[in-house]
């Protein structure tokens, strides 16, 4: 069973931010950059929604000489302690146990159909962190019948929440969750979210950034617009250069001149 509490609580706050939040938010960013995601920010507004992402990236690619395409978003949400996401998620005991059970049997049903249809696990290779057996490519009663009991638990469970709506929004292409190792069970994130663990449960003292590790992968968001890819790496742009501002001992009324 998680943990209500982490082994080490922090109390060294900065702005009324623990370190181990900040410090797992520096994991993300970091980690994000090394799969590919070459612009990315922290305290990001979310397009179509009023949350505030911890992290947000975007990866950009050059499809042509002259080209320059965003070709996928992702947002970070960072969770220190249990409490910190069930404050967030809301989950009730029953359908949470029932959820896990039917995670566990959604898993082995893809398995097993995967190894059947060993072409279902081609995967798009622009996007390898979603090569998985897609299983709704055939119609298998059993495994649409578990999906849909899975969405309607997830609905009743995380629905109103930060974490359904961000889904729900399409407000980009993947979600993650970071968390501290041992607070959550993945059975108990909404299954469309990623999850990233960190390496150490110890954030007592240190200030480097703990190495993250992929525990379960997003499911990638269909329908993204672009306008929306657009608006994250916009909004991560200007976010940078108020940073930059700032470091650079530049007031807001010597930009806009007052």
């Amino acid at each position: 069973m998680p943990s209500s509490s982490p082994k080490h609580e922090t109390k060294a706050r900065r702005g009324g931010e623990s370190r181990a939040h900040r410090l797992l938010k520096s994991a993300a960013l970091l980690w994000a950059q090394k799969n590919g995601y070459r612009a990315a920010g922290m305290e990001i507004r979310v397009p179509n929604s009023n949350f505030r992402a911890d992290v947000a990236a975007a990866k950009i690619e050059r499809p042509g000489k002259r080209e320059i395409a965003i070709t996928r978003t992702a947002v970070f949400e960072c969770k220190q302690a249990r409490p910190d996401f069930l404050n967030d998620s809301k989950p009730e005991t029953e359908s949470r146990k029932r959820l896990a059970d039917l995670q566990a049997r959604r898993r082995k049903l893809e398995d097993l159909i995967g190894s059947h249809y060993p072409n279902l696990r081609a995967g798009d290779s622009l996007f390898p962190e979603f090569q998985t057996a897609d299983v709704s490519q055939i119609e298998h009663r059993g495994y649409q019948k578990v999906v849909s009991e899975i969405a309607m638990l997830e609905k009743a469970v995380f629905g109103r929440t930060k974490f359904d709506r961000l889904i729900r929004y399409r407000c980009a292409d993947a979600c993650y969750l970071v968390i501290r190792p041992g607070i959550l069970k993945p059975d108990e994130v909404p299954a469309a979210w990623g999850i990233l663990e960190a390496s150490t449960d110890d954030f007592s003292s240190s200030e480097i950034s703990p190495e993250l590790r992929l525990i379960r992968r997003p499911t990638r968001i269909e329908d993204v617009s672009e306008a929306f890819r657009l608006e994250i790496l916009h909004r991560i742009a200007v976010s940078g250069t108020w940073k930059l501002n700032r470091d650079a001992g530049i007031e807001f009324d010597a930009v806009w001149g007052r």
